[in-house]
């Protein structure tokens, strides 16, 4: 390998070239591939060195030829020797340890661990420390005992990708071993000949007999069993470490694996081995080894790396900003903070010009920024470079923009090159969860039509799709080198929700780094990929983004539209630029439907990257058409849209949709700058959801939208007698033109009602029958759910519930309304306050998901109006918390409550942390963490609401009393039971005197005290608060209430704890409870289970029935 690598640098240097990046710009051969080849650290394959040399006006000869077999001869046979534990054919001269550069001289290698390469401290590893220094004890133990025990003498696996610190936490090991007066070897598995001659020195250090090593050398014995019988039979404990294990089967004995105990890793007695690799799947190490996942550091531990290596550089929170950015990455760490150190001491004076002072970065800010305009490429500026290239495949595993290039070049060399095409696909998207099914393998490209040299390699045509099983394989590999991980992320961002999506995530510096690889190779790799990246894109935004069904999807894939859209290259606008900004324009809207702020920057890029289309292009109509949410209001924004408008209805016809979207908010904007009346945008909007409605369909988003819009203008009317003298009019030309009974006069009809009844020519009976009577034509025509239906009930539902004292008549209206939505639609399109009633009616039917998307739906269309400060919103944000907790989701309860609270930022005293409406979310916010058993924290918050409200209120206010109820149960969760009930006492006294012993709220507080007594306190107290509260149930509600019944049973047990009933008379009891309440409650409610439980139980005493 060391002579064609010598060849190739003496041709490339005669032809005139003196970096690799001048040769791989002349070659169109990759930099990566060239510098492996002058550094001999792979064999390039012969289609690829006959470019390299044409490339140098040197003819690929028969010499040539002979020299390439004879090096990739002796890659094999270095595999093999390492396998069978040295190299059969040669004499132990060849095997020895290297010598001095010149060839001859002392012996410089060396099996001593490199402690100068430790840090002054490890960050964020001491719980994994700690417990490898106790499996490496235990192995002391085992040793010094003499017994068979291997407790703790399996090998220990450090695995994690490139640059994660595996290293370092081996070095750290050895030092403790060292000095606990162990035994310390170092090896290097980072090529078979370091891992053999390695193992010799170990074999000559423990005093094997230099003949037998001679014999297991040269192929007579068994090295492998020398070196562990050796190993073996120590009597001073030691530590063996194998270093950049990242081809295991080196390790193994020949027709072996490395996990199975005969090759060159093993467990035993008498010391412990630990392993540093990239590949962590444990079938291959073996059941005896452990294994170790090394990640990334924390954000705080990857500010003290810094501050550590360069403190002088800034503050800690400038050092975690820049820790934050490099993705706690430990080799990203060092060399940041390795280059700011040297930059401190006057590194980089004559190299680095600019318009910064001084010309240098000398600020952990600075870094951060220059990050950000350079790269990851950046980085390496802090790793010094080898004067010549002896240490070449050490400096890559240092450099973030080579290391892991080194796991995909081992996995090329594995026959699987999908595994840098997987990669150089995921590094054109954004650092977020990249979602495992746009990866089918009928939208991804062959790796031999990425890679010329793969093309080469096989046979066949190039254009076929990525082969399934190959692309299993090559992700399963870059899974087990952890370069990438898989995650289940569910429709609201945590990997906990049901219905979970299965992603790929990368750290973002090897995306980074693979990005710039990609950057820097040949143009048709890179646009093969490019095109693959745009056609997978294009794919998943088929999903509409308009639905909110569909936004858990659109929240993983518009990152990654994004990030390509901003990243691709101009060399292929059809089959790149082109899907992608259509892909663009769907992510857009996805960001403008679900009220999100980064719409405005994603129009930004799309206006950007669509100039490279001609002015009338229709996706660049469309992106101009998007970019006026950015332009201020006036003159100039009408003429755009008249200008946009008019090149689509010439390019694209009058009823394309993106021709219907540019009517409606022109219409919509005309209206809102005073520009047109009402009447005229009513009519404008009919015409728009007419034709929509044909095109679109009735429920597709854009028609809903313009449905709504339409509407709410005749709702919000201060003219609605004009609008009524419209609607007859239009009336009577559809019922002629199309019939009574056509969806479009059966709403003009409707809007009609609702015009008179709001100037006062109808009284609410008559507009009632009216909109009855529209509504049974209208389902006569028109399937249930028909978004026309719904709008109809749901104005009618409204009118009865305004007329009803007490709503309970509306009520009952959308409940009924309900029953005809089948499904998780988008009825934005309907008046926020029945979308809001209708949630109230979905959570009363216990349909808790369909609750959920409409109380989400208002109050984000709350916020979008700035509506954040009336109650509306808190009340919706009260009934939203309460129906994540019926779905069981009480941490996304907590967050939404989190968020928040954080508008009440005491900038005025509306916004005060301690107003009302700040309390009460506190409030709800210590009651849920303490359900989720967080109790010292709940105490802290419910501690702090009633110090704030006692401010404002009196201690004897009911609100203070129910906190103070809540505050009773945290101290009893915290087995505190003496302050519980002292506490829950004083809130039953005070209830008892402000309302009176007959109010429920009286009732509950002081069966909570009988239960609480009943478990931890005085019985016999309990009992008279249970026939207390039992005597003011019974006059409320009767005997055969579901309440008196649970209090009686309540009663009944602690009756049996004091003795007072015998066990068999307590049964009969508790049976005939179990019957009654059977008569009111479903068989699977908790009381009824609780009743169960206590007669399964023996005697049925209170701790055995539950609480």
């Amino acid at each position: 390998m060391r002579d064609l690598a010598d060849g190739l640098r003496t041709v490339a240097q005669r032809a005139g070239y003196v970096g690799v990046r001048e040769l791989a710009e002349g070659t169109g051969i990759s930099r990566t591939t060239i510098s492996d080849a002058l550094t001999g650290r792979h064999v390039p394959k012969w289609e690829t060195l006959a470019a390299l040399l044409r490339g140098c006006d040197v003819a690929p000869d028969r010499g040539w030829r002979t020299a390439y077999e004879a090096a990739r001869n002796a890659v094999e046979e270095e595999k093999q020797a390492a396998r069978e534990g040295g190299r059969p054919d040669s004499g132990p001269e060849e095997t020895a340890p290297p010598t001095a550069p010149g060839g001859t001289g002392p012996g410089t290698f060396s099996i001593r661990p490199p402690y100068g390469e430790l840090p002054l401290r490890v960050r964020g590893r001491d719980e994994l420390l700690d417990l490898l220094g106790s499996r490496l004890a235990a192995s002391a133990s085992a040793s010094a005992s003499g017994s068979g025990s291997r407790s703790g003498s399996g090998p220990q696996i450090l695995f994690g990708m490139g640059g994660c610190g595996k290293t370092t936490m081996a070095l750290h090991l050895a030092r403790q071993a060292r000095d606990r007066g162990y035994r310390v070897f170092w090896l290097s598995a980072s090529t078979p000949d370091r891992l053999v001659i390695g193992m010799r020195e170990v074999a000559r250090e423990l005093g094997a007999d230099e003949e037998a090593v001679e014999a297991a050398w040269s192929g007579r014995l068994s090295a492998t069993d020398l070196v562990w019988g050796e190993l073996d039979a120590a009597v001073q404990p030691w530590l063996l470490v194998v270093d950049n294990a990242d081809e295991p089967e080196w390790l193994a004995a020949e027709s072996g694996v490395p996990g199975d105990g005969t090759g060159w890793l093993r467990s035993s007695r008498a010391g412990m081995t630990v392993v540093t690799s990239r590949v962590g799947n444990p079938h291959v190490w073996g059941h005896e080894a452990e294994t170790h996942r090394i990640d990334v550091l924390s954000p705080l531990d990857g500010r003290d790396v810094l501050l550590d290596l360069a403190g002088e550089a800034g503050d800690p929170v400038e050092a975690q900003v820049l820790a934050e950015r490099l993705g706690g990455l430990p080799l990203a760490l060092k060399l940041a903070g390795s280059y700011l150190s040297r930059a401190a001491r006057g590194a980089g004076l004559l190299r680095h010009r600019g318009s910064r002072p001084g010309g240098r970065l000398r600020s952990f800010a600075a870094y951060t920024e220059a990050l950000g305009e350079a790269g990851a490429g950046f980085l390496d500026e802090g790793e010094r470079r080898p004067l010549d290239d002896a240490g070449t495949e050490q400096m890559h595993r240092r450099l973030v923009g080579r290391t892991w290039e080194l796991s995909l070049d081992l996995l090329e060399e594995q026959r699987l090159p999908e595994a840098r095409l997987l990669m150089r696909l995921l590094s054109c998207g954004a650092p977020s969860p990249f979602p495992v099914a746009l990866l089918h393998s009928e939208a991804l490209p062959a790796a031999e039509d990425v890679f010329p040299a793969e093309r080469s390699r096989r046979t066949g045509e190039g254009g076929a799709a990525l082969d399934p099983g190959r692309a299993d394989r090559a992700l399963e590999a870059l899974i087990d080198l952890s370069l990438v991980d898989v995650v289940d992320v569910g429709p609201h961002g945590s990997d906990v929700e049901q219905n979970p999506v299965p992603c790929l995530v990368s750290h973002r510096l090897v995306l980074e780094a693979n990005a710039l690889r990609l950057a820097d190779g040949p143009v048709a790799d890179r646009l093969a990929i490019w095109r693959a990246v745009a056609r997978i894109l294009e794919e998943g935004a088929a999903l509409p983004p308009e639905q909110p069904a569909n936004w858990s999807w659109w929240r993983l894939l518009a990152p990654h539209v994004g990030a390509a859209l901003g990243a691709a290259p101009e060399d292929d606008a059809e089959r790149v630029l082109l899907p992608l900004l259509r892909a663009g324009l769907a992510a857009f809207a996805f960001y403008v439907f679900s009220n999100s702020d980064t719409a405005e920057e994603v129009v930004r890029v799309l206006t950007e990257r669509s100039g490279a289309l001609g002015p009338d292009h229709p996706t660049r109509l469309s992106v101009r058409h998007r970019a006026l949410i950015a332009l201020p209001s006036g003159e100039e924004k009408e003429r755009e849209y008249e200008e946009v408008l008019a090149a689509q209805v010439e390019r694209l016809g009058p009823e394309h949709p993106e021709t219907l979207i540019t009517r409606h908010d022109l219409a919509c904007f005309r209206f809102e700058h005073g520009k047109a009346p009402e009447d005229d945008t009513v009519a404008e909007l009919r015409e728009v959801r007419a034709v929509r409605r044909r095109v679109l369909g009735p429920d597709d988003p854009y028609t809903l939208l313009t449905h709504g819009v339409a509407s709410q203008l005749i709702l919000a009317s201060d003219r609605p007698e004009a609008h009524a003298r419209k609607c007859e009019e239009l009336l009577a030309e559809q019922s002629a033109e199309l019939g009574e009974d056509h969806p479009e006069t059966l709403i003009t009809r409707h809007d009609l009602a609702v015009s008179r009844h709001l100037s006062g020519q109808a009284s609410d009976a008559e507009t009632e029958a009216e909109l009855r009577a529209v509504l049974m034509a209208s389902r006569r025509t028109l399937r249930p759910a028909d978004t026309y239906n719904l709008l109809i009930h749901g104005s009618l539902a409204n009118l009865i519930a305004l007329r009803s004292h007490d709503g309970a008549g509306g009520n009952a209206e959308y409940r009924a309304m309900i029953e005809y939505v089948a499904s998780q639609g988008d009825h934005r399109f309907l008046p926020l306050h029945q979308r809001h009633q209708m949630a109230h009616a979905f959570d009363a039917a216990e349909r808790w998901a369909e609750a959920e998307v409409e109380y989400r739906s208002v109050l984000d269309d709350l916020e979008a109006a700035d509506g954040m400060g009336v109650s509306l919103y808190w009340d919706l944000t009260h009934c939203l918390t309460d129906n994540l907790t019926h779905q069981g989701r009480r941490s996304d309860a907590v967050e939404i409550l989190d968020t928040s609270l954080t508008w009440f930022d005491d900038s005025d005293d509306a916004r005060s942390p301690r107003c009302s409406q700040a309390l009460r979310l506190r409030h709800k916010r210590g009651d849920l963490i303490r359900q989720d058993g967080r109790s010292e924290e709940a105490e802290r918050e419910i501690r702090a609401v009633i110090e704030d409200r006692l401010q404002l209120v009196d201690p004897q206010d009911s609100v203070v009393l129910s906190e103070r109820h809540c505050l009773a149960h945290t101290l009893q969760e915290l087995a505190r039971h003496d302050e519980a009930q002292a506490e829950l006492r004083q809130v039953v006294s005070s209830y008892t005197q402000v309302l009176g012993p007959g109010d429920k709220r009286t009732r509950n507080a002081a069966f909570c005290l009988a239960r609480m007594l009943h478990l931890h306190g005085d019985k016999t107290e309990a009992l008279g608060l249970y026939e207390q509260v039992l005597e003011g149930e019974t006059a409320a509600f009767g005997a055969r209430h579901q309440e008196p019944l649970m209090t009686g049973f309540r009663r009944d047990q602690c009756r049996l704890d004091l003795r007072l009933l015998t066990p068999e008379d307590a049964r009969a009891a508790f049976e005939r409870t179990l019957s009654a309440l059977g008569g009111v409650l479903a068989d699977d409610h908790a009381w009824i289970g609780t009743i169960r439980q206590a007669l399964a139980a023996d005697g049925g005493a209170a701790g055995s029935g539950g609480n």
